[in-house]
């Protein structure tokens, strides 16, 4: 449509009366169809109101599906029309840029060059619009996306401390069972193919949930100093259920999400037992999930190293000796293998994140 305006154009500023053949106005069209360069198989032909065929050029085959535009040249009582192959039909950008070139007098080829100028800076405008429409739309998802996450984070570190401030020190128990997890996961990380980037910052978080259920539990039994009845140590044992319990009702509300999966296997699975004689359900060995098998080497470790309302804390080295012995019955022999051997960062942790009130306890159980 845009070359046929632009032709109709061009002939329309010729300062003649006429157009017919054999004038001079008819001769300077047919010089200007002469001059004009077809794409491929097309025509431009001018008829007038009586139906005569006044000029013509190009060729077409009648068989072949085509696309055609008009124009009318009312002062000279005909009209101009341009067909050409479908084939030949290119994306916008490529019409206006491969406009018809007229190489002819009068102005035409600028008219119809002119035409496509504009179009290909109408063009540009329209995708620097998207572009920048799209640039601020990912901006906005992407700051959207790290507040939700930040949001996420922050109850999930808030839920945990509350749970965790009943029966431990000052809630640092958390702080220091998360990066305890953290470096046995980066150390066996070559042993396990599922263990990476994601997988290790998801232990962090995921980490600080393993006793949320204790919330059921009441003070009388959590906070017992004396030694559990059969019937309390159920009860005890029952957390890792109602843990798991609280988790998978939050999850029925989310979309898919890897940090609650993981969050619900370290709840209901840190107290299993390599040789299936841990609780809830008696899982042994590979059945438990690794995150699990992690958390419940930091987990002990922790306990016996830290100061509870039943007992003083032991060292560092006492600690490990006694682990050693549950090596291949409690704990997975690979991964207590490797605790052991990053002994030292877990112990320069545990003496920068442990409360001054295990050290007060430790002295006065003295």
């Amino acid at each position: 449509q845009d070359t046929a305006s632009g032709v109709a154009l061009a002939i329309a500023k010729l300062e003649f009366d006429s157009i017919e053949p054999g004038t001079p106005g008819g001769e300077r069209v047919r010089s200007m169809f002469e001059g004009l360069e077809l794409p491929g198989n097309s025509v431009v032909s001018i008829v007038s109101v009586d139906g005569r065929e006044l000029f013509h050029s190009g060729s077409l085959d009648s068989s072949t599906p085509t696309y055609s535009a008009s124009a009318p040249l009312k002062r000279f009582g005909a009209t101009l029309s341009v067909q050409s192959e479908a084939k030949n039909m290119l994306s916008a950008r490529d019409a206006a840029a491969s406009s018809i070139n007229t190489r002819v007098l009068l102005g035409g080829s600028a008219i119809i060059m002119l035409t496509g100028v504009v179009a290909l800076a109408l063009i540009s405008l329209h995708e620097r619009r998207l572009v920048k429409a799209n640039q601020i739309l990912s901006s906005a998802y992407e700051s959207q996306t790290s507040n939700l996450i930040a949001a996420r984070e922050g109850m999930i570190v808030g839920l945990a401390k509350l749970a965790d401030y009943r029966d431990t020190d000052t809630g640092q128990h958390l702080d220091r069972i998360c990066e305890y997890s953290v470096q046995l996961a980066r150390a066996v990380r070559d042993m396990h193919p599922e263990i990476d980037d994601e997988f290790i910052e998801h232990i962090r978080l995921a980490s600080m949930l393993h006793d949320i259920g204790k919330v059921g539990i009441p003070d009388s039994v959590l906070l017992k100093p004396g030694k559990l009845t059969s019937g309390e140590r159920a009860l005890i044992e029952q957390h890792t259920v109602f843990g798991a319990d609280t988790l998978r009702s939050i999850r029925k509300h989310c979309v898919e999400d890897s940090l609650l999966d993981m969050s619900i296997d370290i709840a209901i699975g840190h107290h299993e037992r390599w040789d299936g004689m841990g609780y809830p359900s008696g899982l042994a060995g590979e059945r438990i999930p690794l995150a699990a098998r992690i958390v419940a080497i930091a987990d002990v470790y922790d306990a016996l190293t830290s100061v509870r309302v039943y007992k003083a804390s032991m060292s560092h080295e006492k600690a490990l000796e006694i682990m050693q012995r549950g090596r291949g019955h409690q704990f997975d022999p690979a991964l207590l293998d490797a605790f052991i051997e990053i002994s030292g960062t877990i112990d320069t942790i545990r003496l920068n994140l442990q409360s001054q009130y295990s050290f007060t306890g430790l002295q006065l159980a003295a």
